[in-house]
């Protein structure tokens, strides 16, 4: 994989940097200039985005007062139009996703660079994981879901995650959005919770209290043997009817259109689900 020339970007101490690269690619459509700005803007604030401008060798014309993304796309356009080539897109790119930058959003800025490379795929680029550009194949939908969801799956390993959530970050459940994924996991937690309570017939919050609520629950989450220990065990169980309510029935009940979850939204929901599964590993029942 080639690098992607971005001429006159500056380094951190204002030396100029030239990627190794065989050429300057061609003008990028404004459809993706204003993508890529948008990525960009949402990942730094308006003080850093003038550093990052400055670093790359853009104007910076319509200034901070103006909104982020706008400011760096007349960036971009402008010195696209002025150079007749596609490197103010590189070096904005370059200077953004340098490593020095992103260590302290190291999340956010994987989900960025996964955002950029659906925009730079449509004309044959990356980002690669040292924050440089370099030349790929196209990318199909297909390609762009498996992409999302080896994602999300990484994300969630760096967490810890359980291996009953990880199961659910499939591409077929993460195409579009986070939904199916979130959704198909909470119902996995029903299904544990019935197989350990030898196959009740509810869902949903009245499966968790069937289960692990009332003065003699089937599953104990520790031996409440004192206060602490059952409101523990409550609190967990309460935890459960939460997820079951906000998330389970809305999605059982409402039309997709109208209820949606963003990546960070899943990576919440399923964080804590994770811990609740680690719970249940060791959680015993009540006539062991």
């Amino acid at each position: 994989m080639k690098d992607v020339a971005a001429p006159g970007i500056m380094s951190a101490d204002g030396a100029n940097v030239w990627a190794m690269a065989s050429h300057v690619p061609p003008p990028f459509p404004p459809g993706s200039i204003e993508d890529i700005a948008t990525i960009i803007g949402e990942l730094y604030s308006g003080s850093e985005l003038g550093r990052i401008l400055a670093q790359a060798n853009l104007p910076d014309s319509l200034g901070p007062s103006m909104t982020k993304w706008k400011r760096l796309a007349a960036a971009v356009q402008e010195k696209q139009v002025s150079d007749r080539n596609g490197g103010a897109v590189v070096g904005l790119i370059h200077a953004a996703m340098a490593p020095e930058r992103t260590l302290n959003r190291r999340a956010q800025a994987a989900v960025a660079r996964d955002e950029l490379n659906q925009v730079l795929s449509l004309s044959g680029y990356c980002v690669k994981d040292n924050g440089r550009i370099g030349t790929t194949t196209r990318a199909t939908t297909d390609s762009e879901a498996a992409a999302r969801s080896q994602r999300l799956h990484k994300l969630l390993t760096d967490r810890g995650a359980h291996d009953d959530v990880l199961r659910y970050c499939r591409p077929e459940l993460v195409r579009t959005d986070f939904y199916e994924a979130v959704f198909e996991s909470i119902k996995g937690l029903g299904h544990r919770l019935r197989f350990m309570g030898g196959g009740t017939d509810e869902d949903g919050p009245k499966l968790v209290e069937a289960l692990l609520e009332g003065a003699d629950p089937p599953i104990l989450l520790n031996e409440r043997a004192n206060r602490s220990q059952r409101d523990e065990q409550r609190g967990v169980a309460l935890l459960m009817k939460g997820m079951f309510a906000a998330f389970r029935n809305p999605a059982a009940h409402e039309p997709k259109i109208v209820w949606t979850m963003t990546e960070q939204d899943a990576l919440d929901v399923l964080g804590t689900l994770s811990m609740v599964h680690r719970r249940l590993d060791g959680a015993r029942l009540r006539d062991e």
